[in-house]
C-alpha cells in the first residue's frame, strides 16, 4: 500500500499541472475573444464563463481581469521576441522582418494588446523590470542594434532608440493607421520605418 501511495501522489500532482495550464489556457484564449467581439464587456464572470470555468476557479489564477490582459499581451510580446531570436537576417532586414511579425501579430491580437493602459513611461516600467516591457526591449534590441548600424549611428543611443521604437510602433496607432486611412499595410509599415529611421538620426543629431 505505500508504494501505491507514493506513485498516487505525482500522478495527482501531474493532474494538477495539467488542469493549471489547462485552465489558464482557457482563460488566455477567452480574453482574446471577448476583447475582439465585446471589448466593453471585458470582466472576470464574462471572461470566466466563455471560458467555462467558475469564477472562484478563475480567481484562483488571476486576480483582475487586468491580470489575465497583462498575461495575454505578454504571450503575444514573448511571440515577437523568440521570433526574432531565432531569425538569422541582420541589420535593416532583421528589423523589417520583425516589424512584419509586430504587425501580424497586432492583426491577430490587436484588440486584446490595446486594452492595456499604464500610467507609468517605457523607461519607468522597463527600469522596474515590468515583464511586458523587458520581453518587448528583448524582441526589439538586437533589430534596432542592427538599424543604427546600417545607419550608422552610435549603439550609445541604444536605449533612447527603443523608446522611440516603442512609441512608433504602438499597437493603438498602428491599428488607427490601418483601420482609418487609406494606406495599405505594406505603406503602413514602409512609411513608419522611414520616419523612425529619421526619428533615430535626428535624436542623434540633438545631441
Amino acid at each position: 500500500m505505500p508504494v501505491t501511495d507514493q506513485q498516487g501522489a505525482p500522478r495527482a500532482e501531474g493532474k494538477l499541472r495539467s488542469d493549471t495550464r489547462r485552465n489558464r489556457r482557457r482563460l488566455l484564449e477567452a480574453v482574446g475573444e471577448l476583447a475582439r467581439e465585446a471589448p466593453d464587456q471585458l470582466t472576470m464572470q464574462a471572461v470566466a464563463s466563455r471560458a467555462e470555468i467558475g469564477p472562484a476557479t478563475a480567481y484562483r489564477y488571476y486576480s483582475t481581469v487586468d491580470d489575465v490582459l497583462a498575461a495575454y499581451v505578454l504571450s503575444v510580446v514573448e511571440e515577437l521576441r523568440d521570433f526574432s531570436a531565432a531569425s538569422t537576417a541582420e541589420g535593416q532586414p532583421l528589423f523589417d522582418s520583425v516589424v512584419d511579425k509586430w504587425v501580424d501579430l497586432l492583426t491577430e491580437h490587436g484588440p486584446a494588446l490595446v486594452q492595456l493602459r499604464s500610467r507609468r513611461g517605457y523607461l519607468e516600467r522597463l527600469h522596474n523590470g515590468n515583464e511586458i516591457i523587458v520581453a518587448m526591449r528583448d524582441a526589439w534590441c538586437r533589430p534596432v542594434r542592427g538599424l543604427l548600424d546600417d545607419i550608422g549611428l552610435p549603439d550609445e543611443i541604444i536605449e533612447y532608440a527603443l523608446f522611440l521604437n516603442n512609441m512608433m510602433y504602438d499597437p493603438r496607432e498602428i491599428q488607427d493607421l490601418l483601420q482609418q486611412t487609406d494606406l495599405s499595410r505594406r505603406e503602413v509599415i514602409t512609411r513608419l520605418t522611414e520616419a523612425y529611421r529619421s526619428a533615430l538620426r535626428g535624436w542623434a543629431r540633438a545631441g
